[in-house]
């Protein structure tokens, strides 16, 4: 029987990058004075930037039962970013 020898020679470390995190995606929520707000345009939308979401707001307060609008994250991580004035 022969014995195999063992190297011990470190194994060479490759370096990894971290995903990168994904662009926010963002939402407009309506406050409405009176019914839900599922029936108003944009609701539903996702929106790619912050510019697109504040856009999508204006038209919405031509709805005379849309008392505020704001604008909200997407995601794991939602939270508030802005309310739109009129």
């Amino acid at each position: 029987m022969t014995s195999a020898a063992v190297i011990d020679t470190p194994i060479a470390s490759v370096p990894t990058l971290a995903p990168a995190a994904p662009p926010p995606i963002f939402r407009v929520r309506p406050i409405m004075r009176q019914g839900t707000p599922s029936s108003i345009a944009g609701v539903w939308t996702r929106f790619a930037t912050l510019d697109e979401a504040r856009a999508a707001a204006k038209p919405m307060y031509h709805d005379d039962r849309v008392l505020r609008v704001f604008i909200v994250t997407d995601g794991l991580a939602a939270g508030f970013v802005e309310w739109v004035e009129r």
